[in-house]
């Protein structure tokens, strides 16, 4: 169970970084920000919420580390963007489509349809993802803090 939580977490990742390729500077705000989406492990049960830090630097960065993953098809607009995904690792496979809707310069939606080869296991995932500023400090010592912070962190 925690593969599918760790291909959770990727997923979130991707959605968020995957634009930057048809622009230089991330389109929203930057700062500290929420992606809220629904926990695969817990169906039905508390969303996942993870914190990213977002701002140019980051927003290349977070692309240009991820040399696992190919994008195409890419759509940007001042209200939002549409891509294809390809990604592929030891342990994970993962190709979809994905639609972002900008709603102001502060909360972005992703909507996504992945099928995934996790393990040996295929899964097909329809995600949704909020994603909403917080403010515009963030933590300076991590540029993505991807903990899981609708639970508390362990000791």
């Amino acid at each position: 169970m925690a593969s599918f939580k760790s291909a959770a977490l990727c997923l979130i990742v991707f959605l968020a970084t995957a634009l930057c390729s048809a622009q230089q500077h991330f389109p929203l705000t930057p700062g500290e920000w929420t992606a809220t989406t629904s926990d695969p492990v817990r169906p039905g049960g508390q969303p996942m919420t993870m914190l990213f830090c977002m701002n140019d630097e980051l927003w290349m960065k977070a692309l240009t580390h991820n040399p696992t993953c190919t994008f195409s098809n890419v759509s940007l607009s001042a209200s939002g963007g549409s891509y294809s995904l390809d990604c592929s690792s030891k342990s994970m496979q993962m190709k979809g489509a994905i639609k972002m809707t900008f709603d102001g310069m502060t909360h972005m939606i992703s909507y996504g349809s992945l099928d995934m080869t996790l393990n040996g296991n295929n899964i097909h995932k329809d995600s949704t993802v909020d994603f909403r500023w917080k403010g515009p400090a963030c933590n300076p010592a991590v540029d993505m803090n991807l903990r899981d912070h609708s639970v508390p962190p362990p000791h």
